[in-house]
């Protein structure tokens, strides 16, 4: 098959890669587990299009370019709840795959090659189910892949306004998640060690842009509201460490949940070390960018698996530089007679993988098991949480109240409705504002009191605090058990008590 033959049908396997990758996002949207983060990042931005800003007006524990970039597109979510959110960043977490397979491929100069790269990064994260739902549900996770892929593909030794651009955006990303600065360092020493390839000015313009954008970013919170923002980007280290078992557990469920892209990193790290001269993956070509993308991956990864509590969706971002090194790995492989036939393997062979062999796809419709029985969902997490906003919301009119003192955020943004100042973190409020408030509605579930500030352990008078709040709110209106994450009974109460 000749090369602009490979190239037509690679270009309709990539096509429906991308579709199936759209279908992905728009299953997570619909049918993906709850997550009380949504709930509070989403409430955040709803504040600054009230006019409140993070940190001076409410506590917030990320930087500010988050909820500033949501409250600027809110006209297009908000008027749907929690779903708009969650459509909103699907689209940014599609751009990112989208913009990344075109970083891969601008390593290339074949055009086979190039769409070979598009295919291998667009299965690597398009189908995978875990990455596309945490950049299709409402954290930091889409914002900061979109950025990083821009701000990647803009460093290719050319105009020297192009990595100036890339630092402002890497700049902003340390103002979205603040372990995302530790590229500011990475990329800039990197562009001063090639200089002969990317310029000799480059790391002067991606500094200038880099001091720039953090200066946009951070300096009117360093002069407005100096202790309050300190405060919040502390709130993460003050958390009980988990230690080797946390990053050994991060790492497990990592490796669990991208079966394709760790089987592809196995496989052409072998190749590379071990592998007969005929098949090692070529040298480089055009420039030396996949180094540069490792050494982000490697940052990003050591950065957050440092963390008190290292998450496995914290290494969400880390996957968008290692999946460009993979695909332009596996598109330098030299089988260019069996480029089609890897194409036509590949994709039903990782959907097969991502989909049947993924934990979320079976989260979708069960909460787990009961001893030897599945527990079944009756409806979507999303469904129940759309009718028990609907009960909130009737309530609230029937009351002639806009507030709900809630823990559950979510629940405050799908009925429309506010909570009470210091309770916009959710579950990770300040001790001093979970006190009822003299809100004439509330509602609570299994998160409500559950955790002690600010080291986030089990809390241990939360018997005593729920019981007041029962008291105070001692008349029922609805209970909504398997609600929201963790499948918990949510109670919906009104106020009885003064």
């Amino acid at each position: 098959m000749g090369g602009e033959e490979a190239s037509r049908a690679l270009r309709g396997w990539c096509l429906a890669t991308l579709l199936l990758a759209a279908l992905a996002f728009l299953a997570n949207a619909l049918l993906g587990p709850l997550n009380q983060d949504e709930g509070w990042y989403l409430l955040a931005a709803r504040h600054v299009m009230a006019g409140d800003f993070p940190h001076r007006d409410f506590f917030f524990t990320q930087g500010p370019v988050m909820p500033l970039v949501y409250a600027l597109f809110g006209w297009l979510w908000s008027p749907f709840g929690v779903l708009g959110g969650r459509l909103f960043t699907a689209v940014l977490g599609f751009a990112a795959i989208v913009v990344a397979g075109g970083a891969a491929a601008s390593c290339l100069r074949r055009e086979d090659e190039r769409w070979t790269a598009r295919l291998a990064l667009w299965v690597f994260l398009g189908l995978s189910l875990w990455f596309t739902y945490f950049t299709c549900i409402p954290k930091a996770y889409a914002l900061c892949a979109l950025g990083l892929a821009v701000a990647l593909r803009l460093i290719d030794g050319g105009r020297a306004w192009r990595p100036a651009v890339a630092g402002a955006i890497l700049a902003l990303l340390a103002g979205t998640r603040l372990s995302m600065g530790i590229l500011l360092p990475v990329v800039g020493v990197w562009l001063l060690a090639h200089r002969d390839w990317a310029g000799r000015t480059a790391w002067v313009w991606f500094g200038v842009g880099g001091v720039a954008g953090l200066a946009f970013v951070f300096g009117p919170w360093l002069v407005l509201c100096p202790d309050s923002f300190f405060e919040a980007q502390a709130f993460h280290a003050a958390r009980a460490p988990m230690g080797v078992l946390g990053v050994m557990g991060c790492l497990a469920r990592a490796v669990r949940f991208n079966p394709v892209l760790t089987v592809a990193c196995v496989l052409l790290a072998w190749l590379a070390l071990t592998g007969k001269p005929s098949m090692r993956i070529p040298p480089r070509e055009t420039a030396p960018l996949p180094r540069l993308w490792l050494l982000c991956a490697v940052a990003l990864g050591a950065v957050h698996l440092l963390a008190p509590v290292p998450y496995d969706d914290y290494l969400v971002p880390a996957l968008v530089p290692l999946a460009m090194v993979a695909a332009v790995a596996f598109a330098r492989l030299p089988f260019d007679s069996l480029r089609t036939a890897f194409a036509k393997a590949l994709v039903p062979a990782a959907l097969a993988v991502s989909v049947c062999g993924s934990p979320l796809a079976e989260a979708w419709v069960s909460m787990g098991q009961d001893r030897f029985w599945p527990r079944l969902k009756a409806e979507p997490d999303l469904f129940r949480l759309r009718r028990a906003a609907a009960e909130a919301r009737a309530a609230a009119d029937r009351l002639g109240t806009d507030v709900i003192w809630t823990q559950d955020a979510y629940l405050a943004v799908e009925a429309g409705l506010d909570v009470p100042r210091g309770l916009e973190m959710g579950p990770f409020s300040k001790p001093s504002a979970l006190n009822p408030a003299a809100t004439p509605l509330a509602a609570w579930s299994g998160y409500t009191y559950a955790l002690h500030f600010p080291d986030l352990t089990p809390a241990p008078d939360r018997a005593e605090r729920l019981a007041a709040l029962r008291a105070a709110y001692g008349r029922t209106l609805a209970e909504f058990p398997d609600f929201g994450q963790g499948h918990t009974t949510l109670i919906l109460a009104e106020r009885t008590s003064p």
